[in-house]
């Protein structure tokens, strides 16, 4: 019976530790969800992030002044973020399509929660301040699952976000990893979850659990934030959906989708998905205030020479 437990466990851990090393390199698939690539249509612009690194992004410009920034989430690249560009162009704003470095093929970076991908946020918000087609434009940030994570904590630290809008994000690293091996992984939390953790933190040289939402949303306060949640339980928890709305201020406006799994409001209910997050977006990315005016500088007198007599 000994030998049988030990080599269950043993199992256990080397099938944890598996898909924790997969966990930090998925796959990346093309996941259009049936709309059309508009990757022809916009500029891919090359973002500098750190000292001699760069993000990929694509930038649609718009006729409206404002700029959606769109961050997709955990093994997904700026593809899947097409299908909420379509109608959100259709309004007339500028658009910028980022892909986190931890999808990118060439000198990738591992996937952790928040450390890396924030890194990236950073350097966007950055950019478009130089910018000078969009240095002036009210921003707005829409993701979902990490990327919308990662929003909300970029959110509360730069006050230049109007407004964020999330779909499916996790309150914090280490529900995010439990809930993955409850729901997507089907196996015991324990010793899992603390051996994924381990596994991140010895790859990485960061820790999963360093990423804590809740205190962002807070953060947020009367900001405009719509959240998007995901009712049924097959990727993160009702507890993380609870913690969330309980965060979010007395303005934000919450939408759980009951019969919707995580991330696919907009496939279940595509018309109201686009009608609330288009109406967000008209709401709470007014323009800029017009630069002010400079004051002229008082008239000079000439001085008048006095003759003599």
């Amino acid at each position: 019976m000994r030998k049988v437990l030990v080599l269950a466990l043993s199992a256990l851990i080397v099938f944890a530790a598996g898909s924790a090393w997969l966990g930090l390199y998925p796959g990346v698939p093309n996941d259009l969800g049936g709309v059309a690539n508009l990757d022809r249509d916009a500029e891919h612009v090359k973002i500098p992030v750190g000292e001699d690194d760069h993000l990929d992004a694509w930038l649609l410009r718009g006729s409206r002044p404002g700029v959606i920034v769109l961050f997709a989430g955990y093994a997904r690249d700026h593809r899947r973020s097409w299908r909420y560009a379509h109608f959100l162009r259709r309004d007339g704003w500028s658009l910028l399509l980022v892909d986190f470095r931890s999808v990118r093929t060439l000198n990738r970076k591992p996937t952790t929660l928040g450390f890396w991908e924030t890194l990236d946020a950073r350097a966007v918000l950055d950019w478009i301040e130089h910018e000078p087609s969009l240095a002036r434009q009210r921003i707005g940030l829409f993701a979902e699952s990490l990327g919308g994570s990662v929003a909300l904590a970029l959110a509360a630290e730069r006050p230049e976000v109007a407004a964020i809008a999330v779909d499916s994000p996790f309150a914090n690293g280490r529900m995010a990893v439990e809930d993955g091996c409850r729901y997507e992984v089907h196996v015991p939390v324990w010793p899992c979850a603390p051996i994924a953790r381990w596994i991140g933190r010895e790859v990485t040289g960061h820790d999963f659990d360093a990423l804590d939402v809740v205190p962002a949303v807070r953060a947020l306060g009367a900001r405009p934030l719509l959240l998007i949640q995901s009712g049924i339980e097959d990727r993160f928890g009702l507890r993380q959906v609870r913690l969330l709305e309980a965060a979010a201020g007395p303005g934000a406006e919450r939408w759980t989708v009951a019969d919707a799994g995580h991330n696919k409001a907009w496939l279940v209910h595509r018309d109201e998905y686009e009608r609330r997050v288009g109406a967000f977006f008209r709401a709470h990315l007014p323009p800029p205030p017009p630069p002010a005016a400079k004051t002229a500088a008082p008239a000079k007198h000439a001085k008048v020479k006095r003759g003599t007599t």
